[in-house]
């Protein structure tokens, strides 16, 4: 069996979405209270984590739920007025936006391997859910559109994952089948099982996010383990040299 294609999925697999997301949303706090909000910052960091966890890392109105919380359940703080939210949560937009760009960068092993993997002539892609003018912009602040052959988005296409079609999508494209194929993901449950439905060998790598911790053993497939673990993308070569050899 020969390896045609590795797929990757792309937040905290290709970058560090989850610290990249947090530091930005705390420089929108900072923000506001630069801009006269009388809060401590230990305690707005709190009160966006609880608003996070609630509404989920994709929700686009983090800062107003925030004013409308501290406005009813933080009696210390003046109540603020729609003026006054709007600009606070203007600032606070302003502020991560500015970060985010700051911030966003590749991990330093995903550039070397991809380089890698054109040189051994397979290709590439990114197999990732999300909003697509969202996800597009940050493979092109990464810098790695490029040395991708294909671009799979969830909702370009009406499929998000785990649904197992999404997978099945990107190697249709390639014309290959999966056991000719790679998929690299931190997310047992959303990336390495779909993948496996579909026979691509699974990858699960190490990143540190907020799927680390997760036993893969106890997850994937009723006990059965990705095929493989790492901890950085340059060991991908010595798999595909394994998986080559059987």
């Amino acid at each position: 069996m020969v390896i045609k294609v590795i797929a990757f999925d792309l937040d905290d697999t290709l970058y560090n979405a989850t610290e990249l997301a947090r530091e930005s949303r705390i420089s929108g706090l900072k923000a506001m209270i630069k801009k006269g909000l009388k809060i401590e910052l230990k305690s707005a960091i709190s009160i966006l984590d609880e608003i996070v966890k609630e509404y989920g890392t994709n929700n686009s109105h983090h800062y107003d739920i925030f004013i409308l919380r501290i406005n009813r359940f933080e009696p210390q703080i003046d109540f603020i007025k729609t003026n006054q939210k709007n600009k606070y949560v203007s600032a606070a937009v302003m502020a991560y936006h500015e970060q985010k760009i700051e911030l966003i960068k590749p991990f330093n092993d995903v550039i070397p391997c991809l380089k890698q993997i054109r040189n051994l002539d397979i290709k590439t892609a990114i197999i990732s859910d999300g909003i697509p003018i969202k996800q597009y912009e940050k493979i092109l602040r990464l810098g790695i559109d490029d040395l991708i052959d294909l671009i799979v988005i969830s909702d370009e296409i009406g499929i998000r994952k785990p649904n197992p079609k999404l997978f099945e999508y990107c190697l249709k494209k390639f014309r290959i089948k999966g056991e000719e194929s790679i998929y690299v993901g931190d997310n047992p449950e959303k990336d390495l099982v779909p993948a496996r439905m579909n026979g691509m060998n699974s990858v699960y790598i190490h990143r540190g996010g907020k799927y680390n911790n997760i036993t893969t053993g106890e997850k994937i497939l009723n006990g059965t383990k990705p095929e493989f673990e790492i901890n950085s993308l340059l060991e991908l070569n010595k798999i595909i040299k394994e998986i080559n050899s059987k």
